[in-house]
């Protein structure tokens, strides 16, 4: 059993650390997590209100029945969050909050407080807001002040319906866009993308837009877009529209492409596909899961002067095996630096063993690449 003099002198070892030390420390901790810390010691007792990234995580008690007091305390709610900025010695860079199952309607008005406070007393550069709520499955509207964090450099959203105010004047600085199932009209995607300059990393999962737009229409507003991902109901909104032998915009800076479960079909899409690929000459890492329809015996001529110098890593899943193998074999002739093939099967072994050993004898530019399938 250790002693009192122990303990002291555990926390006395505590308190000789570097305070970037302490700092990085309590940063990787949930902020409730944190602010336990002050019982510590007399010296520890304010060190988590000067830590410049906060972290919360809010649920729903009612979903959680217990008879234990301490577990019924464990978790914060909203006012312990406003309090907690309220309380605040030092600047806030990166903010998290996630209500999982906690809404109420009457959360809400606190919720927008906490948003109004980080925009008029902290310079956030990055911010993540999931309202997630499976028990009421409705979007609450994301408070207008976040287009009002001019510096952010990281923007991550989930399950909010997003509409930006008229004066909205864009975010100069940021880098990352995460919108996972929010609810946003195809004008406002494009007017925020069009006003976001420096976006290098976008990935896309948006639940009824009630409008649509064209593949070549988004891609305009990223110029310099690095990592690009569209998932999910992307493909009910975003529809292909003529496709020429090249895109308007030459997506010469993409390096990863995610393409997951979108609807490509017949030789149109299939042709898009080919095009959005020959247009990323610089391209490194392919996450291609599709739909059925493909048809690139139509296209695969037209196209020939795909060149990926750069592509060492493809993993694909078309739904049948036909489509996979016709679309390997395309890229294998085409990929000098070709390191990994993954492809993702849906039939029997038999089958699998076949589309293995046509692709081993296809023609390749990359000797030394390696082929995978899995279930």
């Amino acid at each position: 059993m250790k002693t009192r003099s122990m303990y002291k002198a555990e926390r006395m070892s505590l308190d000789t650390l570097p305070e970037p030390v302490l700092e990085t420390i309590l940063c990787c901790l949930p902020t409730e997590d944190a602010a336990r810390t002050s019982i510590l010691s007399r010296e520890w007792r304010y060190k988590w209100t000067t830590i410049p990234n906060l972290r919360f995580t809010l649920r729903n008690r009612t979903l959680e029945p217990t008879s234990d007091i301490a577990s019924a305390k464990k978790y914060m709610n909203i006012y312990d969050v406003y309090r907690v900025l309220l309380l605040r010695q030092g600047p806030i860079h990166e903010f998290t909050l996630v209500m999982d199952d906690y809404w109420q309607r009457y959360n809400y008005f606190e919720f927008y407080q906490i948003i109004l406070h980080l925009s008029r007393k902290h310079i956030v550069k990055k911010l993540t807001l999931d309202g997630h709520d499976d028990s009421e499955f409705i979007w609450y509207k994301l408070p207008e002040s976040v287009f009002t964090l001019h510096h952010l450099t990281d923007l991550c959203l989930s399950t909010f319906e997003i509409d930006h105010p008229s004066i909205f004047k864009g975010f100069s600085s940021l880098q990352r866009l995460d919108l996972s199932y929010v609810k946003i009209s195809t004008k406002t995607l494009l007017h925020l993308l069009s006003n976001c300059p420096s976006l290098k990393n976008l990935s896309l999962d948006i639940w009824e837009p009630g409008d649509k737009c064209t593949i070549n229409e988004l891609l305009k507003c990223l110029p310099v877009i690095e990592d690009l991902t569209m998932s999910g109901d992307v493909s009910e909104w975003l529809v292909v529209d003529s496709v020429p032998q090249e895109l308007p915009t030459s997506l010469i800076h993409l390096k990863y492409l995610c393409l997951n479960q979108m609807c490509l079909v017949g030789r149109h899409g299939s042709a898009f596909l080919l095009c959005l690929i020959k247009c990323s000459p610089n391209l490194e890492h392919a996450h291609l899961e599709m739909e059925w329809g493909l048809d690139f015996s139509a296209v695969k001529d037209e196209y020939s002067d795909v060149w990926l110098e750069h592509l060492n890593e493809l993993d694909v899943c078309f739904g049948s095996n036909e489509l996979q193998t016709e679309f390997v074999k395309f890229i294998l002739a085409r990929s000098p630096k070709l390191k990994t093939v993954s492809i993702l099967t849906v039939v029997d072994r038999k089958q699998d063993s076949k589309m293995l050993k046509t692709l081993l004898r296809a023609p390749r530019v990359s000797p030394g690449v390696n082929i995978y399938t899995w279930k």
